[in-house]
């Protein structure tokens, strides 16, 4: 049975990725990862990995405010 992975990126007003009003909720087991970083292009990037890796999540705000989700689960 595949875990649901939980959503840590919540927007404001300005469809900015800023609040993460709990990221620790993202990672229970040992293994997962959570990542975010402002790239040298000003993309800001947001990475959730559970599962030892079968279920990934990211977020990405490109500097003229679209942003891109992308969640991925492996089958088994």
């Amino acid at each position: 049975m595949s875990k649901k992975l939980n959503s840590v990126a919540t927007y404001d007003k300005k469809d900015e990725i800023s609040n993460v009003p709990n990221p620790l909720s993202a990672i229970q087991n040992p293994g997962d990862k959570l990542s975010a970083r402002v790239t040298n292009t000003y993309r800001k990037v947001l990475k959730v990995e559970t599962n030892n890796g079968e279920s990934k999540y990211s977020a990405t705000q490109y500097p003229n405010g679209t942003i891109v989700e992308t969640k991925t689960t492996k089958k088994k």
